[in-house]
């Protein structure tokens, strides 16, 4: 079974609010949590420069689908999963916002699913359709940072 990202990322972050209203597991004091407020903005940042970058190479934002190209540019220099990366900020965020220990579940939750399933489908498949090229990148790229 097949979850897109977006909505992996949507579940994460209904859990982080779900779980935060039990009481008693105050982590970050106000106004600290606010700072989950700028991994957010981050992590938006970092999604829209790799939506940017693929589209300019007029490449698949469909991790199912087939990539026309091997983006190595942009942030895709510095991590392999630029967009989950920043989908994991933007999660993180909100477990920092909302402050409860167990809001922090739902990136953890999210960070499973996409390193578990999502990543190693994607790598087969730039690996079957760019061989030699996709794994001298894969060597020189963190998969996340």
């Amino acid at each position: 079974m097949f979850i897109p990202p977006p909505i992996l990322l949507l579940l994460a972050i209904g859990l982080s609010y779900l779980v935060s209203f039990i009481p008693g597991l105050q982590l970050i004091a106000s106004p600290f949590n606010l700072l989950g407020l700028g991994l957010i903005v981050i992590g938006i940042g970092l999604f829209i420069w790799s939506v940017a970058t693929l589209q300019r190479h007029k490449t698949t934002l469909d991790p199912r689908g087939k990539p026309l190209a091997l983006v190595t540019i942009g942030p895709y220099r510095f991590s392999r999963n630029p967009i989950y990366l920043g989908f994991f900020l933007i999660s993180l965020g909100t477990a920092v916002l909302f402050a409860n220990i167990l809001a922090f579940v739902g990136p953890l939750v999210f960070f499973f699913f996409i390193n578990t399933f999502v990543i190693p489908f994607e790598e087969e498949t730039l690996t079957a359709l760019f061989g030699d090229s996709y794994q001298l990148y894969r060597k020189r790229t963190r998969r996340w940072v």
